[in-house]
């Protein structure tokens, strides 16, 4: 295993573990998702400082988002299918809806702003 492969599986593990303790003790959104982001850019800066690691470092913190938003958006998904039956227009405009929320808070910290 590569020094890259290394830091990528352990910030994966925190991730996943902190997504498992927002579903436990029920997080707010908008708590996790700042949380996440710390993580995400905890890392960055970690790849920046040692660039020998990894010759295009952004490459990182956009695997690591995608994944983070991947499992938020598997949580809010069986939220959704515990709620009443949508339709399949209603169930793609709450994904759509779900994919802007976590995007929002990422970017902003906060919703609605």
């Amino acid at each position: 295993m590569n020094c890259i492969d290394s830091v990528e599986g352990t910030v994966k593990s925190i991730i996943a573990r902190l997504n498992q303790t927002a579903i436990e003790n029920r997080q707010d959104d908008t708590e996790f998702i700042r949380l996440i982001k710390a993580v995400i850019e905890a890392s960055d800066a970690f790849i920046q400082n040692n660039r020998e690691i990894l010759a295009t470092p952004e490459v990182l913190a956009d695997v690591l988002y995608r994944y983070a938003k991947a499992l938020w958006l598997a949580r809010s998904e069986s939220e959704l299918r515990a709620d009443p039956p949508l339709t399949e227009a209603e169930r793609s405009e709450q994904i759509e809806y779900q994919h802007y929320y976590f995007d929002h808070i990422y970017a902003k910290g906060t919703y609605p702003r």
